[in-house]
């Protein structure tokens, strides 16, 4: 079933045991009630909002840093996300020990305006924002738009299907785009190898699954480091070296911004018993039922 607003009606008569996949909307409508349950899954997938580097515009780090601080990460925290993800604004999941803290991104449009002049567009530029037209993607992009406005950046909403809108990017063919992806098993190495990570450059080496190829960001001092705590054997040296690989991104204003680490809510029945979601998204059912 697809429709969330069935989802919602049948747990309420008690037709349904459990669900995933339920709009915020109908969540909220139900969250409280003494008949359902709602649990929160973690998941490893990340919301971020991308810029390609083979822009002339993205190509410089003033560009990037304005839009760093165009983006209202509260506000899509506490209005948008909520049943949706967790703010997170390093390219690494939340709970690891070689993950550094938030940076504190916030939106500052003073000093975004500041940058973009540095960067020769004293009245800002026209670009697009590429993604989903389904809940969250299409509410962040609105707001992003709305943000980027405010530092002069005129952006139109470009939606699509995954295909259009990932294959765009796959194919290093957009300019902004709102997205979800990521490794979903807990590790730093597979995050920074999946975000920040880029072997060759080059158009012609096909490397869709590093977001960092998709996005044209190469930093031969950032492989090393990542390639470095792949290998080391020294656990304060491996963190070190994650350390290092985090504020490397920060002070290249890496074009891949986090704003949300996915979490999955399932609703239930408050009499189902034994249910526990995995985050690794290997659910098992045996020792779960329903008590009534």
């Amino acid at each position: 079933m697809t429709e969330s607003q069935s989802l919602r009606l049948m747990l309420e008569r008690g037709d349904l045991d459990l669900a995933y996949g339920m709009a915020a909307p109908d969540i909220r409508a139900i969250d409280g009630s003494d008949k359902i349950q709602v649990q929160s899954l973690p998941r490893g997938t990340m919301y971020y909002v991308a810029m390609s580097m083979k822009q002339a515009e993205f190509a410089k780090p003033q560009v990037r840093e304005a839009v760093r601080n165009l983006i209202d990460y509260k506000g899509l925290d506490e209005q948008v996300m909520p049943y949706y993800g967790k703010l997170n604004q390093q390219p690494m999941q939340l709970g690891l020990q070689a993950r550094l803290p938030d940076p504190g991104y916030h939106m500052d449009v003073t000093k975004a305006k500041k940058l973009l002049a540095e960067a020769g567009y004293p009245n800002g530029f026209n670009t697009t924002i590429r993604t989903l037209s389904e809940p969250p993607f299409i509410d962040i992009a609105a707001r992003l738009q709305a943000t980027l406005a405010e530092g002069g950046i005129k952006a139109s909403i470009v939606t699509g299907t995954g295909n259009q809108v990932y294959g765009a990017m796959r194919a290093r063919n957009f300019e902004i785009i709102v997205a979800r992806g990521a490794e979903r098993y807990p590790h730093p190495y597979f995050s920074l190898r999946t975000f920040a990570y880029n072997p060759n450059n080059s158009d012609d080496a096909g490397l869709p699954n590093f977001q960092g190829w998709r996005a044209s960001f190469f930093n031969p001092q950032l492989n090393s480091l990542i390639d470095q705590a792949g290998v080391s054997r020294d656990p304060a040296q491996r963190i070190s070296l994650y350390h290092q690989a985090q504020n490397l991104y920060d002070q290249q204003v890496g074009p891949i911004l986090m704003i949300s680490q996915m979490t999955d809510t399932v609703v239930s029945a408050a009499d189902v018993k034994g249910f526990s979601g995995d985050d690794a998204e290997a659910t098992r059912y045996l020792g779960v039922y329903k008590q009534r």
